[in-house]
């Protein structure tokens, strides 16, 4: 005789109940996959850190990185889709701010500025020339030939240092190339001098040795390093900010207790030099924020545009419409420092 089998209501629920819990529990186990832009910069070690540590994971965020030479190129593949979250010193996003044309697809303001995740303590951004040149000032510089990365931060910062030395741009030469082809290059000696930043600074200085003349500008400029997304991802996904800054935050922490380890992360990661890091990391504050020192570099580098006349208007844009409160209150809300 055979055995028959016995179905009662009570089990027909208690198995549909397992089944839906098994397919929640796996999604809730699927990470939220994060493209990310970045640049193998200094400013960038807290999000290597939360990457090396599992930070982002314990957030549910699956983050694949992105390594670009400048940060236009990330702001770049955020606008054309091929990134979620970008990071950038705010030149670009102040051009973006003007140009409606370079991304027709996108209007105005349609980006937003959730985190800066540096203060920098010393100029970022400094000037290394060739002794054997005839270089020892700043007034030497002139009829030299001089590599410089245009449309980044270092744009902007030989215009403060030509003005504050009274150099014009008809006195030298300007070579436009990367950072990474400009060390090679004044080493070379195609090069009389570059303006470059950290660490490509430090490297130049090491390999021109007793060649080396580092000059300076006497007007101080604080490097930015921001953290940006489109407006249409924060409204889709106001959650996944939040994580990935409360990611960051934890890597903040474990930057303050674990200095050296930090450091380690920061020069596997970017491919710098243990010393180098080390010797980078006296120059900047890992503290995430938002605030007032931000809106006034945003704007000084808007009529910095505009007295150059790079765009017909001269109306500053409104660079709150930009700031995107709600993720960095929820994560750090010590770290919103703008007057509302």
């Amino acid at each position: 005789m055979s055995s028959a089998r016995i179905y009662s209501p009570a089990l027909c629920v208690i198995s549909a109940i397992s089944i839906v819990l098994f397919f929640v529990e796996c999604s809730w186990s699927q990470n939220f996959k994060l493209r990310f832009s970045t640049v193998p910069f200094i400013g960038e070690a807290p999000s290597y850190v939360a990457y090396k540590k599992g930070f982002f994971k314990e957030e549910g965020l699956d983050v694949t990185f992105k390594f670009n030479p400048g940060g236009w190129m990330s702001l770049k593949d955020l606008f054309e889709g091929r990134a979620d979250i970008i990071t950038v010193a705010e030149l670009p996003i102040v051009y973006s701010a003007f140009d409606k044309k370079k991304y027709t697809e996108f209007e105005r303001g349609h980006f937003y500025i959730i985190g800066d995740m540096i203060y920098s303590q010393q100029d970022i951004q400094q000037v290394v020339a060739r002794k054997d040149r005839g270089i020892k000032t700043a007034a030497d510089l002139k009829g030299k030939k001089i590599g410089v990365f245009r449309g980044t931060t270092l744009d902007y910062y030989m215009d403060i240092f030509f003005r504050d030395h009274k150099i014009s741009y008809s006195d030298v030469e300007i070579v436009n190339m990367n950072v990474f082809e400009m060390t090679d290059a004044i080493v070379k000696g195609d090069l009389d001098a570059i303006f470059t930043w950290q660490p490509h600074v430090h490297i130049a200085q090491e390999k021109l040795g007793s060649n080396a003349v580092l000059l300076q500008s006497r007007a101080k400029y604080s490097t930015a390093w921001l953290i940006i997304v489109m407006k249409g991802f924060a409204d889709k996904h106001p959650e996944i900010l939040v994580k990935f800054l409360n990611a960051i935050v934890k890597a903040e922490n474990f930057i303050k207790k674990n200095p050296k380890q930090a450091q380690k992360i920061h020069s596997e990661l970017s491919k710098t030099n243990l010393k180098t890091t080390r010797f980078l990391w006296n120059i900047v504050d890992f503290d995430l924020s938002l605030g007032e020192s931000l809106l006034v570099t945003l704007e000084g580098e808007a009529k910095w545009i505009i007295r150059r006349r790079l765009y017909k208007t001269t109306e500053i844009p409104d660079f709150m419409n930009y700031f995107y409160f709600d993720a960095l209150e929820k994560a750090k809300p010590l770290g919103v420092q703008v007057i509302r």
